[in-house]
């Protein structure tokens, strides 16, 4: 629990600072960054029970010949326990309840550093691995969010990671936290 609030704070500090002129003009085709805190493997058999981070760029661009108009996205989650870590990219429908809130779906794929074998021999401090079948899985994730105000959100976000049974093996993984976002 001390490192997803030291996580927390230190999020809330990068994206907290003011934005110059020229970082504008760098991030003209950005429309947000999000950082999160997941928790990994949150499945009933935890095997990767670790922590991991979330870094996600939600493009400016929507995709206006997609059903609902999808933004691009690209993130990775960087695991801070020798677990796995992905690299993805996809398209994100965000829809509005009210105001304040909403909701995002991502659908897309993503690469991994796991196991494909489950009789691999484990690789540095892990006591155990999931095994995904190929090293390309497709991902979906879910997030509620908050609007906190005009630039800041806050998302409660659950992403699964699987080949959809398209290999031989596929345990999958899902993970759960919370992310901020800073739109521009």
């Amino acid at each position: 629990m001390p490192f997803f609030a030291l996580g927390l704070f230190i999020a809330l500090s990068l994206i907290s600072q003011p934005v110059s002129a020229e970082t504008k003009a760098l991030n003209s085709g950005i429309d947000s960054f999000t950082f999160g805190i997941m928790q990994q493997d949150v499945e009933s058999n935890p095997i990767e029970d670790s922590i991991s981070i979330n870094l996600e760029v939600l493009f400016a661009t929507k995709l206006k010949s997609l059903p609902w108009s999808p933004h691009p996205v690209i993130g990775a989650t960087i695991n801070t326990d020798n677990d796995t870590n992905q690299l993805y990219g996809g398209m994100a429908w965000q829809y509005d309840f009210s105001e304040r809130f909403f909701t995002e779906i991502f659908l897309g794929g993503a690469i991994h550093d796991g196991e494909e074998d489950p009789d691999t021999p484990l690789a540095g401090n892990r006591e155990a691995h999931r095994a995904y079948g190929c090293p390309l899985n497709f991902r979906e994730s879910l997030s509620f969010g908050w609007r906190l105000s005009s630039q800041y959100s806050l998302m409660a976000t659950v992403s699964h990671m699987s080949n959809a049974s398209l290999c031989d093996e596929n345990d999958g993984l899902t993970n759960a936290g919370i992310r901020v976002s800073r739109r521009y």
